[in-house]
């Protein structure tokens, strides 16, 4: 490669620099300054799966605002948040269920967060079954792990089961979750009983 006179003294004072840097540390990597608040992850959720992966973060962060941002917002959407339990859940919290809305929801995973510790595990696995996208509809099919440690005495830490998530799209370019419906599908209790239980 050429490089011109005036290129080659600054590419010599470049060197001569990243010695003496070398030497005292100038560029060497510092020690992170402690963190002043627990680091968020939020995306605008343009697509479907952002939404998804949002929700996620959510659970595994403990964040109640950015849970509730995943969810339909009749002043913003065509549809209301409906959360229709699996079958123990009907049988368990079946009047509770009836009036479930977003404020349910909310209080739900607030008690939940405050029965736990930052240092407890918290997070959502989940497996696709399937997947239907329009250009302002999606419908989502997972198999899931719920697994959030709380204090609950002989309560559990784990859900498993199935769930569809239906999903709209804003005049804004924003989706969000407006059916949730839940599943048993193996021996584990279902996310409905969590919801059940944490929801005063």
């Amino acid at each position: 490669m050429k490089v011109s006179g005036g290129g080659a003294a600054l590419l010599l004072l470049s060197a001569g620099l990243a010695g003496y840097a070398g030497g005292c540390g100038l560029f060497e990597p510092r020690s992170p300054e402690a963190p002043t608040q627990s680091s968020q992850t939020f995306l605008p959720a343009t697509d479907p799966l952002i939404v998804i992966s949002n929700l996620q973060d959510a659970i595994e962060q403990k964040s109640v605002p950015n849970y509730m941002q995943c969810l339909a917002d009749p002043l913003a959407g065509v549809h209301i948040f409906l959360f229709v339990p699996s079958s123990e859940g009907t049988a368990q919290y079946g009047s509770l269920f009836r009036t479930w809305s977003t404020a349910e929801e909310q209080a739900y995973f607030q008690n939940l967060t405050t029965r736990t510790t930052p240092a407890s595990i918290s997070k959502l696995d989940l497996t696709e079954k399937t997947r239907s996208l329009a250009a302002d509809s999606a419908l989502l099919e997972y198999d899931y792990t719920l697994t959030f440690e709380n204090t609950a005495a002989g309560f559990p830490s784990r859900a498993s089961g199935n769930l569809q998530f239906a999903l709209q799209r804003s005049s804004s370019n924003i989706w969000t979750i407006y059916r949730w419906t839940d599943f048993k599908t193996t021996n584990d209790i279902t996310w409905s009983l969590f919801k059940g239980k944490f929801s005063n």
